[in-house]
């Protein structure tokens, strides 16, 4: 049974501790109320990967993916006393157990106005807050069924003090086939504090069990527009390969993957010089996660 179809039944038992399902086991915010819940399919849900901005004279997000699957949607309030970044967090920092990857993030009144979010957006008139105390995040995690699940957080403060926060989780049907990229100032941001990206959906299996690159152009793009925006940065491509097979190999296999990561790269114009290979094999596991191989995009310091 999968987490999107066990919350719906879970969520109103928010006395316990833990939310516990096969994919995601989330643990519930302690003493929060349950405002509103759902959980059904839809062909519909439009998965916001920028703030909300003014154009033609209406609000309207800059960068959204329109998706379907089964969707799981709460709206909670918390106790008395508690922040929107204490909410945020909570369930932020439960992500991050997982293959987790952030496509966008935005805080304050770079998210747009807090109206545009609660009644354009999620249409949930609770949610609509104060700018300056709102915070959105989109997220992609990754199990080890083939097929990732989409989350978005929303957490405000409103002028009454009272805090709610907004939870969807996505399991789609299928992959999307372009990918869907990070923003780049999201893989900046990993790369300034983690010193590393990992690049996404680059190595697969096919169904014999054999490795095979696919760079996709969504991710490719974004990767492109980072280092066209940051001139003076220099990245190393950095292969790993986990198949059982002798190390040599290993080196050998990562270290193509790295290659023709680079090659794509500089058909879009980066310059050769800011990129240095390498392929360790299967020296590095911390971070494996499901991957039976990937390839890291580290930032160099000069």
């Amino acid at each position: 049974m999968s987490f999107v179809r066990i919350i719906g039944w879970l969520i109103p038992l928010l006395i316990t501790d833990d939310l516990f399902a096969a994919d995601l086991p989330v643990q519930n915010y302690h003493n929060a109320r349950v405002i509103f819940q759902s959980n059904a399919k839809t062909d519909e849900y439009v998965l916001a990967l920028g703030s909300y901005k003014k154009i033609a004279g209406s609000w309207r997000v800059d960068r959204q993916q329109r998706l379907g699957g089964t969707l799981a949607r709460f709206t909670l309030e918390l106790p008395e006393g508690h922040s929107a970044n204490n909410g945020f967090d909570f369930y932020l920092d439960q992500l991050q157990n997982f293959n987790f990857r952030e496509l966008f993030h935005c805080k304050s009144r770079d998210c747009g106005t807090s109206n545009s979010w609660a009644n354009t957006h999620f249409k949930i008139q609770q949610l609509y807050g104060l700018d300056q105390f709102q915070q959105y995040g989109a997220y992609e995690v990754t199990t080890a069924d083939d097929k990732p699940f989409y989350v978005a957080l929303y957490a405000v403060q409103r002028g009454n003090k009272r805090v709610y926060l907004q939870v969807d989780i996505l399991h789609v049907d299928k992959v999307i086939e372009l990918g869907i990229a990070s923003s780049p100032e999201s893989i900046i941001k990993s790369l300034d504090t983690s010193g590393y990206y990992v690049f996404p959906d680059l190595v697969a299996e096919d169904v014999r069990g054999n490795t095979n690159i696919q760079i996709k152009q969504a991710h490719l793009q974004a990767l492109v527009d980072v280092l066209t925006e940051q001139t003076n940065w220099k990245i190393a491509l950095v292969g790993h390969d986990y198949a059982p097979i002798p190390f040599v190999q290993q080196q050998k296999d990562s270290r193509l993957y790295a290659e023709q990561l680079k090659a794509a790269l500089q058909e879009k114009g980066i310059a050769a010089g800011r990129i240095e290979i390498y392929g360790i094999g299967s020296l590095a596991p911390a971070g494996r996660g499901d991957r039976s191989a990937r390839v890291e995009v580290v930032k160099i310091n000069d």
